[in-house]
């Protein structure tokens, strides 16, 4: 689990990870993907899910959305709808490899 990952992040991640989205109100799945990543990954990482409550859950992506667009190092990374028309795809290729 997380082989994909930098190795030096790797182990936050998985200390991290968080349940969102009407998928994540399956009852138990919290639990069972903590036992089985934790059964994936080497003993020296330690896994932790995270899951707010029901409703917390299912607006978490807005909410984390609403953060992001909000920090002034995100805006630096927006492509404006006047670059696109301009640009075109090729842009946001290019921009977001």
């Amino acid at each position: 689990a997380g082989a994909g990952t930098d190795v030096d992040a790797r182990k936050e991640l998985l200390m991290n990870l968080v349940l969102s989205g009407a998928g994540s109100r399956f009852q138990g799945l919290d639990t069972r993907l903590n036992k089985e990543l934790t059964a994936m990954t080497p003993s020296a990482y330690r896994v932790k899910v995270l899951s707010g409550k029901k409703g917390e859950r299912m607006n978490a992506a807005w909410i984390g959305g609403s953060i992001l667009t909000s920090l002034g190092s995100f805006q630096q990374l927006w492509l404006s709808k006047a670059e696109y028309e301009e640009y075109g795809s090729t842009l946001a290729v290019q921009r977001f490899p």
